[in-house]
């Protein structure tokens, strides 16, 4: 059951040209301009202004339209890094797989990313489930993707911990840059692979990032520690999102707990520009193109009308207690993004609903998750030490 003490959480997925598989073609866009940084830094700023709590950035290593030039992306680390410098308040969530990359440079990318934001990062973790993905990385195909994205997330967290929050030292009259005994040796071996330790860099200021994912999507840890800070939910319609959240945040079976907060995908077509959101989702899809990969439709809650409708909808699932919030999925980012900006957000901060992010504050700490404690750090007080770690890595001494 969700603290009606806390704010509720608007996150908005800011990818490419929005949600829906015929989003590029309905821009007008070219490619270039589709993945350029001018669009992307005005539209996260955008959802800053508006009061979004955080932004995530989808990423696929495949077109989504295979050979259709608007399915082009740019890594999405980088574009979370990229807007990390001029925003200030929102968290920046990239999605990076928890199947097929490399665990070590997936822990080193996200916490480099978490001290460039000033620990505003999360990481959307997500099972990659083609068989083409997995041979575009140069590897066998994964039969128990949910046990692998297990495997990488605890070894990726495990990572986080190899350095403990005062392991830099920077005493240039004594020549010592790190303390030795404040850096652990991570040796974990998983079924498909194993990752030796420490980090190449310090730990995150958040010490973990805020990992979200589907719900289903990772295995249930087999140690004391949740893997899953949000879980990401669907469903038909409102019963069936809330049914999905008490699930989400209910211990698993063999689990002390479960994902501490559950967050609602929620696709949106709104009315905009003179044209109901009817008669733009009809011609979307009748532009979908054929084979197009996408998931559209594929479970998220769907909302299709004006911004008034939406915000009622908003404010019950806010009422619910057992939602924490939604990530807003706009059909077209470049038509709806401003609707949501206008008449959405401001509704629902005028409601008391929502609140928006502190510039400062960490993502953890907008969420209302506490900064863990290191695994490694046995001392007193261990949990509630400095809560930014240095700023860069140092060579041991």
């Amino acid at each position: 059951m969700t603290d009606l003490t806390t704010p509720f959480v608007v996150g908005l997925d800011v990818d490419g040209a929005g949600a829906h598989p015929a989003a590029a073609a309905a821009t007008g866009l070219t490619p270039a301009e589709l993945v350029g940084a001018p669009r992307l830094a005005r539209g996260v700023r955008r959802a800053e202004n508006a009061g979004v709590t955080f932004v995530t950035f989808a990423d696929a290593l495949l077109p989504a339209v295979a050979g259709s030039p608007g399915s082009a992306r740019l890594d999405a680390v980088t574009r979370a890094a990229f807007v990390a410098r001029t925003t200030t308040a929102i968290g920046l969530v990239p999605q990076v797989p928890a199947t097929y990359p490399e665990p070590f440079h997936v822990a080193t990318q996200l916490a480099s990313l978490d001290i460039a934001a000033g620990g505003r990062g999360g990481w959307l973790a997500a099972a990659t489930r083609t068989p083409e993905t997995a041979d575009a990385y140069g590897r066998e195909p994964v039969a128990d993707l949910a046990r692998e994205a297990r495997d990488v997330v605890q070894v990726v967290r495990d990572l986080w911990d190899s350095w403990e929050d005062d392991a830099v030292i920077r005493d240039v009259a004594t020549g010592r840059y790190v303390d030795r005994d404040r850096l652990h040796h991570v040796d974990f071996v998983g079924e498909t692979f194993s990752v030796k330790g420490p980090l190449i860099s310090p730990r995150p200021p958040q010490g973990q990032l805020v990992v979200l994912a589907p719900a289903g999507d990772v295995a249930p840890s087999v140690s004391d520690d949740p893997l899953v800070d949000v879980a990401l939910v669907g469903g038909s319609d409102i019963a069936a999102a809330r049914a999905a959240a008490r699930a989400a945040t209910a211990p698993a079976p063999g689990a002390d707990d479960g994902a501490a907060l559950a967050v609602v995908d929620l696709e949106v077509v709104l009315d905009a520009d003179g044209r109901t959101a009817r008669t733009r989702l009809a011609e979307l899809d009748a532009a979908t193109p054929a084979g197009a990969r996408t998931g559209w439709g594929a479970g998220a809650l769907q909302y299709s009308g004006d911004a008034a409708g939406l915000s009622g909808l908003l404010a019950r699932l806010a009422a619910s207690g057992d939602v924490a919030g939604v990530r807003l999925l706009p059909a077209v980012l470049d038509v709806d993004l401003p609707v949501l900006a206008r008449d959405v957000l401001p509704a629902l901060h005028a409601a008391r609903l929502t609140a928006a992010p502190r510039a400062g504050a960490t993502l953890r700490e907008t969420l209302g998750l506490p900064r863990p404690a290191n695994r490694y750090d046995t001392r007193p007080g261990a949990g509630t030490r400095a809560r930014h770690a240095a700023p860069h890595a140092a060579a041991i001494a």
